[in-house]
């Protein structure tokens, strides 16, 4: 026992040092300071939950947790100033009666006053109300909010919305009283505060409207100003802190809402005096919305009349079912004969005359038509067709208003629709996707009618919220908090017990015509009993009997190829010569040329041997001997990689395999065991038994030749609808692992001595199961918060990201709202990827992310908006499907200071230019003024002959032509038409030559030229701007030079592998090796600040790598004779 305990403590000790960090290494000024300053006095709050607030006298929350960090890591101990006023904690701390503010936002305030740690939280506030009714800021405007005195959000709004009203509270629970108590209108918070401090005091009516996109997300600790060695330790140890501990810290306590459980709910003195007097509560019902509201032989039926049966309950009062048409119900609610629509959407006009509770459920909407109609697949294919709607229903209203190309006929009933669909007087109606399924299963419409998946319409909010009497707020409010009180277990019940429709097959057009102009080749297995053999020539097996539900579900036209090795047919599969193996499994030999459907059946790979050895319970017993396996088969492939040191014997099939088992050649046989139980009794091997399992799972796929994914898509959609009893009326039919034993009378003692040991053993691992079955439901809840915990932390991350599966949009974060400026996720929720990338697909952005770096694309959301981003995918399981994740980050306001740093870049080049061009201006303009001269005095001596008139005119237009072209080349270098065209690289040369040649005569500079006459297809522009500044710079280090010494810059252009190969050399002496690394960053230069920006070589690296597709490099060399050069290379693609 002893041992045991020393064990345990041991493993506690492990444990602990696995999930915390290290102490930090601190220097001598900061162990100063501690020393000097033992006793940290920390400013807190009472009332801002979950980060800190205090309870019972004790400060708590996600805060403190990271100060518990601080304190372990450090030895600093802290006291906790307690003050229900942030205003007040930020004037002590200003006026240095408080060290430490634990968390805050920067604001440009209390930046002056207070120094601050690294971010170390990150939070979403949203704008709360009593109700749903604002989308932005702007909807505020002569409205009140109440924001805590002195928060970062108080002086936002004052500043950029004077209209708004702002309401100075002392903290977060006065701001949430300010709100219920109609002091405000709304009030701006985190999320997590808000669920934690309403739920604590019972409060219901507070609801988030929208997240607010002013960037104060980011928290800080902030210390007094003088206090800077203690920010230095903090952002140690906040560096130091491990994920392990952060990821504890936010799920003890952001993430900790717990499902509530069933319990009393606490009411006002108010609240049972209504309930008192109330005793009754009075609900619409309908004829038929089944199987959410109906009445049938005069009883209330279905999902939600139990629902507000239960809600009702809850609340001590007894319900009273009024049943009526729709838009009865609606005029006996206005009436007051009624007091409860129990499931409604959100529109104005019923705002006049009913409160909204929290949303009660939420609905999807799909399209019925008939079975026969193909050319209806959403709504836009319902234009001039007429369709059915049911009278005064909230979407009819938007179906009416938002297409008024569609024609709608109003019904009474669902059912009138549906027969009037059957009878081609109407061609579709859209209806609630569960309701749709319920009639069309319970009312025999299934051979007539169908749903074509999901819709979307204009204007219609797919959430539902029971709608109360505007005169009974009190009513309202009770049933908010009942809604809070039901359980899991509860709505769970009530889900299994109405949400019992069947699965919808839906295809696409272009798996429809899959299915109508090809045959599937089925290369068919002849011989691996159960799974696929041949009898009388016919198809048969298990496999089979899959295929054959699948194709006669979709009409699929089916061609058998029998083979009588499973390597014929793999090999049939890899040359495109058959189309599918119905049965194996996937290994990553086989998916370089085919792919997979989703798992049709599971089995253990089984272990049969001669009859005399004993029990073998995992493949490792294997280990060293020899075992015959069928050749290229599933068990080989994947037993290879578990247990390596099994020799195994190739077989060409799996009656070979036994047949060596049987002479003793080899010590076992390998398979699935399905495959082993069966042929053992086909070929009547009676000195075989099957001894145990390897322990290694057969994952049964069909497997599809890699350029059929649409084949694929069709097989996953048709097993989503087998019912599990089709599947095992399969399974039953072929799977039996018995087989009979001769009976040996002399086993009889050790039979009934096993008997007794197996059935104490049952009894044992009876125990064990239900302690399994409280421990499998335990890691299921925790498995359940561990997905809703992922997406809150998605939902928190500051990139924009994207979950796509099957090219849908299958999730998406509040972040990328914003980046797209949109209100709902609604808009884009399973939307296909190329609504936000209409030229890409998934597979592109894989192929790019090959490298597993990040890269830059645009992202253009309905043709109306058009972002550069910069994108990370990953390949996940999401909802236990391969999924693909994306991470996305707006670069609009990078790209916007790039173009500004291109600008700065020109402006410079233009200087240089212009420099140039006044030296080369001085020479022709003294030409023009000498001939000029020259010719006022030889006509005023009256000496001037015709013959001298005109060679002087021919010199002063000769020298009017070259400052013409000086000045085109200039207005060709400062266009901003960024075209691409095709042009000679020596035309560039010889324009940027030609302005620069003057500075190179002035400074003694020689150009040699080895110029290959190579034609690109680029930016011209860019290019000559990207030669001026190589030029410029070989120009700068040359004039260091002195003037006896040789002054040479070559130019070598040629072409290599499809590319134009530029490389420039000056011998003005190279560039020191430490600074090579630094001469693509912006604004470094080597020369003195009044002669450089520091972004010529900046630019024109980018202008290269982003804009032509190019590569440049720069390097010292030696060349012709010199030892000190720098060479420039720059290759360029010529298409």
């Amino acid at each position: 026992m002893k041992h045991i305990i020393k064990l345990f403590f041991i493993l506690i000790f492990i444990t602990t040092s696995l999930y915390s960090s290290d102490k930090i290494t601190l220097t001598k000024k900061e162990k100063e300071f501690i020393k000097k300053h033992p006793l940290i006095k920390v400013g807190v709050e009472t009332n801002w939950p979950p980060f800190e607030f205090v309870e019972e006298g004790e400060y708590k929350g996600l805060t403190k947790g990271y100060l518990d960090i601080i304190s372990q890591q450090t030895g600093i101990k802290f006291q906790y100033i307690i003050d229900d006023s942030w205003s007040n904690l930020l004037q002590k701390t200003q006026a240095k009666k408080i060290d430490l503010l634990p968390i805050l936002t920067k604001t440009k305030q209390t930046e002056k006053s207070l120094l601050f740690t690294q971010k170390y939280i990150s939070i979403r506030e949203y704008l709360f109300s009593k109700e749903i009714q604002y989308n932005n800021l702007n909807d505020l405007i002569n409205k009140t909010i109440a924001i805590p005195k002195d928060y970062a959000y108080e002086t936002y709004i004052k500043d950029r919305y004077p209209n708004i009203t702002v309401l100075s509270v002392n903290n977060m629970l006065e701001a949430i009283d300010a709100v219920v108590t109609n002091k405000a209108e709304a009030l701006i918070a985190n999320s997590a505060i808000i669920s934690y401090l309403t739920k604590k005091h019972n409060i219901t009516d507070i609801l988030a409207n929208f997240p607010l996109k002013y960037n104060k997300n980011e928290m800080f600790m902030a210390t007094r100003n003088d206090f800077g060695t203690l920010i230095d330790i903090l952002n140690k140890v906040l560096n130091n802190i491990s994920i392990e501990e952060k990821q504890k810290l936010h799920h003890k306590w952001v993430f900790s809402n717990k499902t509530p459980t069933t319990s009393d709910i606490i009411f006002t003195n108010e609240e049972k005096e209504f309930l008192a007097e109330k005793k009754k509560v009075y609900i619409s019902n309908e004829y038929d919305f089944r199987p959410y509201d109906y009445n049938e032989d005069g009883v209330p039926k279905g999902y939600i009349v139990d629902y507000l049966k239960l809600l009702s309950k809850k609340l001590n009062l007894e319900p009273v079912f009024i049943t009526d048409k729709w838009f009865e119900l609606e005029n006996k609610i206005k009436n007051k004969e009624i007091d409860v629509l129990p499931m409604i959407s959100v529109n104005e006009k019923r705002k006049t005359y009913l409160h909204y509770t929290n949303k009660i459920l939420s609905q999807e909407l799909t399209i019925v038509t008939k079975a026969s109609k193909t050319e209806i697949i959403n709504i836009d294919d319902l234009e001039n067709r007429k369709i059915g709607m049911i009278r005064s229903w909230n979407i009819t209203n938007k179906i009416k208003n938002n297409y008024p190309n569609i024609k709608v006929i109003e019904f009474d009933t669902i059912e009138d629709i549906l027969e009037a669909i059957k009878l081609n007087f109407i061609e579709a109606t859209v209806l609630n996707e569960l309701s749709a399924k319920y009639y069309i299963n319970q009312n025999r419409y299934e051979n007539h009618l169908k749903t074509v998946g999901g819709v979307t319409i204009d204007g219609f909010y797919k959430d539902l919220y029971m709608g109360v009497r505007k005169d009974l707020p009190l009513l309202k409010t009770l049933y908010n908090k009942a809604l809070e009180n039901v359980t899991a277990e509860e709505e769970k019940a009530l889900k299994e017990k109405w949400h019992n429709s069947s699965k919808a097959l839906t295809l696409t057009d272009k798996e429809k015509e899959f299915i109508q102009n090809n045959v599937i080749n089925i290369s068919f297995t002849s011989n691996w009993r159960p799974f696929s053999f041949v009898k009388d020539n016919q198809p048969q097996g298990l496999a089979y009997d899959y295929w054959n539900l699948i194709s006669n579900k979709v009409n699929l036209k089916t061609n058998y190829i029998y083979e009588d090795n499973f390597t014929t047919a793999l090999k049939e599969i890899k040359n495109k010569n058959r189309d599918i193996i119905l049965l194996t499994s996937n290994t990553k030999e086989r998916e370089e040329y085919s792919i997979f459907s989703d798992t049709i059946f599971k089995t253990p790979i089984g272990i049969a041997t001669i009859k005399d050895e004993n029990y073998i319970p995992d493949g490792s017993y294997l280990e060293g001997k020899k075992v015959a396996v069928g050749k290229s088969y599933t068990a080989q492939k994947l037993l290879s990689k578990v247990y390596p040191k099994i020799e195994f014997v190739e077989t060409k099939n799996l009656k070979e395999a036994f047949d060596l088992l049987s002479e003793n050649k080899v010590f076992a046989v390998v398979d699935s065991m399905p495959a082993l139980s069966d042929q053992i009794k086909e070929f009547g091997y009676t000195n075989i038994k099957i001894s145990g399992s390897t322990k290694v799972i057969f994952n049964m796929k069909m497997l599809i030749r890699d350029d059929y994914e649409i084949l694929k898509s069709i097989v996953n959609k048709v097993l989503l609808t087998i019912s599990e009893e089709e599947k095992e009326k399969i399974k039953n039919k072929w799977i039996d692992l018995e087989y009979k034993e001769n009976f040996n009378y002399s086993l009889i003692w050790k039979i009934v001595l096993g008997f007794t040991l197996v059935l104490l053993f049952v009894m044992y691992k009876n125990r064990q199961l239900v302690r399994f079955q409280k421990e499998l439901k335990k890691t299921k809840d925790n498995l359940e918060n561990s997905l809703e915990n992922f997406r809150l932390l998605l939902d928190v991350n500051i990139a924009g990201i994207l979950i796509v599966r099957d090219n849908k949009i299958k999730y998406l974060n509040d972040e990328l709202l914003n980046i797209l400026e949109l209100d709902s996720k609604e808009l884009l929720f399973e939307k296909s990827f190329e609504t936000l990338f209409p030229n890409q697909n998934i597979e592109s952005l894989i192929n790019k992310n090959k490298e597993n770096d990040s890269f830059e694309i645009e992202l253009n959301y309905d043709n109306k908006l058009t972002i550069p981003i910069l994108v990370k995918l990953k390949d996940i399981i999401y909802d236990n499907r391969k999924s693909y994740i994306i991470s996305i980050i707006d670069l609009t306001d990078i790209k916007s200071k790039e173009e500004l740093l291109l600008q700065q870049s020109k402006m410079a080049s233009l200087g240089e230019m212009i420099g140039n061009i006044a030296h080369q201006w001085r020479q022709p303009l003294s030409t023009i003024s000498t001939a000029a001269s020259g010719l006022k005095i030889q006509k005023e001596f009256d000496t001037l002959s015709d013959e001298m008139l005109i060679n002087s005119l021919d010199t002063i237009t000769s020298t009017t032509q070259f400052l013409s072209q000086t000045i085109n080349d200039f207005q060709n270098y400062i266009k901003d038409d960024k075209k691409r065209v095709p042009f000679i690289i020596n035309d560039s040369f010889e324009k940027v030559l030609s302005i620069l040649d003057t500075s190179f005569i002035n400074h003694n500079i020689e150009i040699k030229k080895e110029i290959e006459n190579i034609e690109i297809n680029s930016y011209q522009n860019e290019l000559n701007q990207v030669l001026l500044n190589i030029f410029a710079n070989s120009k700068d280090a040359l004039k260091e030079i002195k003037n006896d010494k040789e002054k040479y810059i070559f130019i070598k252009v040629l072409k290599k592998n499809n590319n134009a190969i530029i490389e420039i050399i000056d011998n003005g002496g190279g560039i020191k090796k430490e600074l090579l690394e630094k001469v693509f960053e912006p604004y470094f230069t080597t020369k003195h600040k009044s002669q450089g920006t520091g972004l010529g070589l900046y630019m024109t690296h980018k202008i290269i790598t982003e804009s032509m597709k190019g590569k440049i490099q720069i390097e010292n060399c030696k060349y012709a004779g010199f030892n000190n050069c720098t060479k420039v290379t720059i290759s360029l693609p010529i298409e």
